[in-house]
């Protein structure tokens, strides 16, 4: 009896709760769309303001840049890589072929 009771309040209790948070997750939504445009509203309203901000997001820009591109040469570099080790990797196969052929070849097989 003792259990059902616990078992029914906890159904009950994620029940109210779970559409407590449908709730709060529409008011949300809305609520970030409004900060964001208003941050960016603040953003524009502060470079206009202050230039040393706008300095400092500029350099954040080109940080970002120096960022991505590096992002490209590591990728690049990594391809570049395991395509060696491909090539070595079939290098060492074939070795071991001709080496398998040869053996076939003086010990009959």
């Amino acid at each position: 009896m003792k259990t059902n009771l616990i078992r029914t309040m906890a159904i009950v209790f994620l029940a109210t709760s779970i559409s407590a948070f449908a709730q709060t997750a529409d008011t949300k939504s809305e609520d970030a769309a409004t900060a964001c445009n208003t941050t960016q509203q603040n953003v524009a309203n502060q470079e206009a303001n202050d230039p040393a901000e706008s300095n400092v997001s500029l350099e954040l820009e080109d940080l970002q840049t120096e960022v991505d591109q590096l992002m490209v040469k590591d990728k690049v570099n990594q391809e570049e890589e395991q395509n060696t080790n491909q090539e070595e990797q079939n290098e060492v196969r074939q070795q071991d072929r001709q080496w398998s052929h040869s053996l076939l070849g003086i010990y009959g097989g």
